[in-house]
């Protein structure tokens, strides 16, 4: 049985969604972020290090998110402006050292969670069918590399079934959960069905 479901991003589907079927709602570091897997692979290999440098965050799309140019994170909830005005850079720069201290918080979480005994299923939600087997593949080589004592799997989901399946190293599976338009936390029941069969945490019934 795995102890922790960790999210790789793709969005915030995926922390919605594992906090619901788990019940486990302890923070971890790629929670309720937005970036993409290749994004997700250079943080790994970095150890964080390329992640809120100072000088490389900026209001993005509109004031409505900070992007970290060293990262390609985009967050959406750690920066805040007043209600119906967007970020700008001085807001951004009055709550960089409290963004930055809580993610550095996160990224030792990480270190321990790899170094322990735990074993952890990754899920990477690949929310625009962007990445590939060979992706996949990497990802699982940089977490095996990284972390050779660490007892992991990793699930890849995505919106339609991928091609060449055959190239997924053992300890890489896939599924597929549809989007629901409008509701930005997703099918209950597509996420409910493509973690079925796997042996995870599950929140007890209310």
């Amino acid at each position: 049985m795995y102890d922790v479901c960790v999210g790789l991003g793709y969005h915030c589907e995926s922390t919605y969604q594992l906090r619901r079927i788990t019940g486990q709602d302890r923070a971890h570091f790629f929670d309720w972020l937005d970036l993409d897997l290749v994004a997700v692979r250079e943080i790994i290999a970095a150890d964080f290090g390329n992640v809120l440098r100072p000088g490389l965050s900026e209001p993005f799309s509109n004031g409505l998110c900070v992007r970290d140019r060293g990262s390609n994170i985009r967050f959406f909830h750690d920066f805040s402006a007043p209600k119906g005005t967007p970020l700008t850079p001085d807001i951004v720069a009055e709550q960089y050292p409290r963004v930055r201290e809580k993610f550095a918080y996160l990224a030792d979480r990480w270190r321990a969670l790899t170094a322990s005994r735990s074993r952890v299923l990754y899920v990477h939600h690949d929310a625009f069918d962007e990445s590939g087997p060979g992706d996949l593949a990497a990802l699982h080589g940089l977490l095996r590399s990284r972390y050779p004592d660490h007892a992991f799997d990793l699930l890849w989901l995505r919106r339609t079934p991928p091609e060449d399946t055959a190239a997924l190293p053992p300890g890489v599976t896939w599924s597929t959960v549809t989007a629901q338009p409008g509701r930005w936390e997703g099918d209950d029941a597509a996420w409910d069905t493509a973690l079925a069969s796997l042996d995870i945490p599950r929140a007890s019934a209310s």
